[in-house]
């Protein structure tokens, strides 16, 4: 590593200020390394500095900067500090500004990469991998993040920098040492450097503790003695050397990623807290100053105008301060009885964000307690929940005294999807019976909602409770539950009624719940309600506003620094189950089915669940496999007490399938039990689709008549299947005019939906849909009515486009099993398509540039390996083992 080129101060550039780059203190020495290869990085799209806490990445970057060896024109970086809670938002909208600066895209600091929110990382990651040269990205991260890295090394669009080039070099350490400790004989400042290893946050700590002694030769001795860590021996040497007023303010800060003078002051009682901040920068004791930048995101708690300074506190002397915090004393003390006043004035105006944090950080495990029974739900719902769990962690005796705080725990593990420990609180929560407990509204409240979990858990009947919240819910006692657990407890009930197939009210409630989540500022809760009336609104067919119901929930979650991954999945779920019914599904056999990770369901949600295996299984349909659709599907038919109106969706959804089959006996036996669960119209469908099978058109078209007169269901489009379906026998019949006015009553009916499924062409003898479109130029709603013509012009029927790669009922039930497991060479299957779309030898010789010596020994390897004598057999068995 080089030596620095200059030992002077390194020069402000007042340009950087107002885009929040860090002062440097007067302690600064410049990082030459780091500086040499950020400038031979600088045709770099992204850049990342990727260090331990303590390197000095934050100020090796700030110096840069203002030396003028980054950009130096005006407004030309941005810096961000992700630890402030900079989200996907703020991330989107500074690379925005910064591609439309002009010319060279401004230069993006981001600070504490680690911190950003996955979102925010992948949009980082997509710009990297479509558009580099929109961005100029520079990333500071205590750990590696999760980018695409291979081929933007290799374009050199990506560069990444290590530890290493943050080590002081042995004048730097020296340089630095001097300016803390002064004039000091060689042998101290070789030591401290020596056991600094070059780090430079080890280089001020033992510098600093040195200095304090009144015996530097024997401050580097207990130092270099080992065994212990640094922090571990300055802990109390460093509280030492410092005032009284510093002392305190570290202790009442220590849990304050960023403190304004404004907070510092509100925390310590002190009103020259910000001298005091000053005082600590100006010295370089791992305090640095950070302006916020135009596009930083709204401070913590506490924080004032986008323009004031705010001070960071280095997370190694944070960790100093926390053992402090740990040993106790009297200064401890004192601080934590000056926090406790402030968080307990921060509650009174219902600032509850960061108290609870400042409490546990503090060791206040009581007021903590207190707070977690009176703001648990808040908490979480805002974000809060590893506090909440770090709390629990650290004091379980402390948990077991408060019951109310045993609610809180279960949600948290609730929404996480950990039913068995949220079940060990709830069953404790309905354990406790003490009369001064159910006394109150809160305990009341708590004590329904902890039912209604379990109920949907599969542990008690749901029905009962839910009648009995409902009741609460419309009640004018409802007024009187906690303002946070109203929103849980509607959402929940909501939740359960879509199980029960309940709509009307589950839509009231879910609604009220997302409403009452944005009023209250509780972001998550809002967002999970949104997810699933996006379901609902799915279901009863309106898939439109299911698509943007889901899109918005996505766009609440992007500024969300933690979101759950049930919660993104739901509403990523019903987004593609929307799409799907609007545009067709395109078929990739290689691509694994997107959003199948049972990890993200939450194992009490019935709803999506069943939704899942359905979008599961028309994946498979697309892609060609009509048995491991019906394979998929079969897993829902088989689940006990599966709701009625999800049971006749499915069963549905299984009748056509067994249509493309030939499979008339499971399609008898489909309707049959729909029209004993009480959808009428839903079994005429199915009867007309069994009478299309065997031929009986006349029939098929009195059965779709009546099914659109009588149907129930909304998902699937059962009216409009129904109008369609009839059209094409009508066609096939002669009727043209009957044909046209049904065909065309089809498309208005879809027109709002946007739903394409209908016109995917599901008779055996009907005129295939495109045909009827085409003669439909000029009626109806022009739009639709084109973009119905070019997709259903662009393939062929599904019952056409899928025979000769699906096994019929008989072919399954008759073909023999090969005499061994079947492998398939490429050249082999590809002789094989061909053959099933009745190609000569001839021409598969001429298709695949062989000789029809060459496919015939193909096809004689097929027949072996098939168990076949003849091409009909050998397509029987292939169907059935779906190699086609």
């Amino acid at each position: 590593m080089g030596e620095p080129a200059s030992t002077g101060p390194v020069r402000p550039a007042g340009q950087h200020d107002e885009a929040g780059v860090p002062r440097l203190p007067r302690t600064y020495v410049a990082r030459q390394e780091l500086w040499r290869r950020l400038d031979a990085a600088g045709d770099s799209s992204v850049v990342t500095l990727v260090a331990p806490a303590g390197a000095g990445k934050t100020l090796g970057v700030a110096g840069w900067l203002r030396d003028g060896r980054g950009p130096t024109a005006p407004g030309a970086v941005v810096w961000l500090d992700a630890g402030r809670g900079v989200d996907h938002a703020a991330v989107d909208a500074a690379l925005a500004e910064a591609a439309a600066y002009g010319g060279t895209p401004r230069l993006l600091v981001v600070d504490d990469a680690h911190a950003l929110p996955p979102s925010a990382v992948r949009l980082i990651d997509a710009r990297l991998d479509e558009a580099p040269q929109s961005i100029r990205v520079l990333l500071l991260s205590r750990w590696d993040l999760p980018l695409t890295r291979l081929a933007p090394q290799l374009l050199g669009h990506l560069t990444e920098l290590r530890g290493d080039v943050l080590r002081l070099t042995s004048t730097e350490s020296s340089q630095l040492i001097a300016s803390h400790v002064g004039a000091a004989a060689p042998a101290i400042v070789s030591a401290i450097a020596s056991h600094a290893e070059g780090w430079c946050a080890v280089v001020v700590l033992a510098s600093r503790l040195v200095a304090a002694s009144p015996d530097q030769d024997g401050a580097v001795h207990r130092m270099s003695q080992g065994g212990t860590t640094v922090a571990d021996q300055v802990v109390n040497e460093v509280f030492s050397t410092l005032t009284s007023r510093e002392r305190h303010l570290l202790l009442c800060t220590a849990s304050e990623h960023e403190v304004s003078a404004e907070t510092a002051a509100h925390l310590t009682q002190d009103r020259g807290a910000g001298l005091v901040l000053d005082g600590l920068e100006s010295t370089g004791l791992l305090v640095t100053r950070s302006e916020r930048g135009p596009l930083d995101a709204a401070g913590p708690q506490g924080a004032t105008g986008a323009g004031e300074a705010r001070f960071r506190i280095h997370p190694l002397l944070a960790e100093v301060v926390r053992r402090r915090i740990r040993a106790g004393g009297v200064d401890v003390e004192r601080a934590r009885s000056t926090v406790l006043r402030a968080v307990q004035h921060d509650t009174s105006v219902g600032a509850v964000d960061d108290s609870f944090a400042r409490l546990v950080d503090l060791g206040l495990a009581e007021a903590a307690a207190r707070q977690l029974v009176a703001e648990g739900t808040r908490l979480l719902a805002r974000d809060r929940g590893k506090d909440v769990v770090a709390f629990s962690q650290r004091w379980p005796e402390v948990v077991d005294q408060h019951p109310g705080c045993w609610f809180v725990l279960a949600v948290e593990r609730w929404i996480h999807g950990d039913l068995v420990a949220a079940m060990h609180w709830i069953d404790r929560l309905l354990a406790s019976s003490t009369e001064e407990d159910r006394d109150t509204a809160r305990w009341r409240a708590q004590v329904l909602g902890a039912r209604l979990m379990r109920a949907r858990a599969g542990f008690a009947p749901l029905t009962g409770v839910v009648e009995e919240t409902q009741r609460l819910v419309d009640s004018s006692a409802f007024s009187a539950t906690p303002s946070d657990l109203q929103p849980h407890i509607l959402a929940e009930l909501g939740i359960a009624q879509l199980t029960l197939g309940m709509a009307v009210p589950a839509e009231a409630n879910l609604l009220r719940a997302a409403r009452l989540g944005d009023q209250l500022g509780m972001p998550a809760h809002a967002a999970a309600a949104l997810t699933h009336l996006a379901g609902l609104y799915y279901t009863r067919g309106r898939e439109h506003v299911a698509q943007g119901l889901a899109a918005r929930s996505l766009h609440a979650m992007e500024h969300l620094v933690t979101v759950l991954p049930v919660t993104r999945h739901r509403a990523e779920l019903y987004g593609r189950l929307a799409a799907m019914s609007t545009v067709p599904l395109a078929a990739d056999p290689g691509r694994p089915i997107e959003g199948r990770a049972p990890a993200a369901l939450h194992p009490a949600d019935t709803t999506t669940r069943f939704w899942q295996q359905v979008h599961d299984a028309r994946v498979h349909l697309a892609r060609g496999s009509v048995i491991r659709a019906e394979q998929t599907l079969q897993a829902i038919m088989d689940v006990p007490g599966l709701p009625h109106h999800l049971r006749a969706t499915v069963l549905i959804e299984r009748a056509f399938l067994a249509s493309l089959s030939d499979d008339r006996a499971t399609l008898r036996s489909l309707g049959d039990e729909l029209h004993d669960l009480g959808s009428p119209g839903e079994a005429e469908l199915l009867r007309g689709v069994e009478a299309d099978l065997v031929g009986e058109v006349r029939t098929a078209v009195e059965h779709f008549a009546a099914a659109v007169e009588h149907r129930v269901l909304d998902q699937p489009p059962c009216r409009a299947l129904a109008l369609v379906c009839r059209g094409q026998l009508l066609h096939a019949l002669g009727d043209h005019e009957s044909a046209r006015e049904v065909v065309l009553e089809a498309v208005r009916a879809t027109e709002t939906r946007g739903n394409y499924v209908p016109f995917l062409g599901w008779t055996r003898h009907g005129t295939p849909v495109h045909t009827l479109l085409v003669e439909l130029e000029g009626a109806g709603p022009a739009t639709w009515l084109a973009t119905l013509r070019d997709l259903t012009g662009a393939h062929a029927d599904i019952t056409a486009a899928l025979a000769p790669s699906t096994a019929m009922s008989r072919e399954r039930s008759s073909a023999a099993d090969p005499p061994v497991t079947t492998h398939l060479s490429p050249r082999e299957r590809d002789v094989l398509r061909e053959l099933a779309r009745g190609a000569t030898y001839a021409d598969i010789a001429d298709g695949l540039f062989v000789s029809e010596n060459t496919v015939k020994t193909h096809v004689s390897s097929l027949y072996s390996k098939l168990g076949a004598s003849r091409r009909s057999e050998a397509l029987s068995v292939a169907r059935r083992l779906q190699l086609l």
